[in-house]
């Protein structure tokens, strides 16, 4: 059996468990700290010649952190595991650490809203980049925009569109590195519920 089955069966166990009609509006103030687990696919550049097939590959991203106030959150995550490049045919292996402030865009926006189900999240920070194919390691951003839908009190599907941007991550010069992601956030109740 392979990973991609035994995180699909792990995820199931987790929703089954999750209470999920049991939606509040209000269940993202009692809400801190979080887990999430989102995969997808990337790609290196955003130049037209870049968008072939060759070019994808596989994208794995786990991040953990907390709420600090209803608009912020702090998060430490990684991402991995390689890439292609339209200038060989190699999978180029690397090891992504990053830090990241979330902002609750939408929050931020109309705090006052009745429907908190659904919520915009803009999130960027620094991070730890080893390239195993240059032997070497760098500092680079990650900037992204996430969507998430409340699913229940607990568990909250997301699409992340994010990229990993700096210098020399593959050419030698101003790299990018984008990539898409869907997955879940498991959120760790910190209010003790009533008797």
């Amino acid at each position: 059996m392979t990973s991609k089955k035994y995180l699909l069966i792990i995820l199931v166990i987790f929703l089954n468990k999750s209470n999920a009609q049991d939606l509040s509006p209000s269940a993202e103030s009692k809400l801190t700290y979080f887990v999430s687990l989102n995969y997808g696919i990337q790609m290196s550049g955003i130049k037209d010649e870049d968008f072939i097939i060759s070019n994808y590959s596989p994208l794995f991203n786990i991040a953990v952190g907390k709420w600090m106030t209803p608009y912020l959150a702090l998060q430490i995550g990684y991402k991995g595991f390689y890439f292609y490049t339209i200038a060989d045919e190699i999978k180029h292996h690397y090891n992504y650490f990053y830090s990241e402030a979330v902002i609750n865009f939408i929050e931020f926006v109309d705090p006052s809203r009745i429907n908190k189900n659904w919520n915009l999240l803009l999130h960027g920070g620094p991070g730890y980049f080893y390239n195993h194919v240059y032997g070497r390691a760098g500092f680079h951003l990650n900037l992204g925009i996430q969507n998430t839908i409340q699913l229940s009190d607990q568990i909250h599907a997301s699409i992340d569109v994010a990229s990993i941007v700096g210098w020399d991550i593959y050419q030698g010069d101003e790299d990018i590195l984008p990539g898409i992601t869907i997955g879940v956030t498991y959120f760790f109740n910190n209010v003790k519920e009533k008797e």
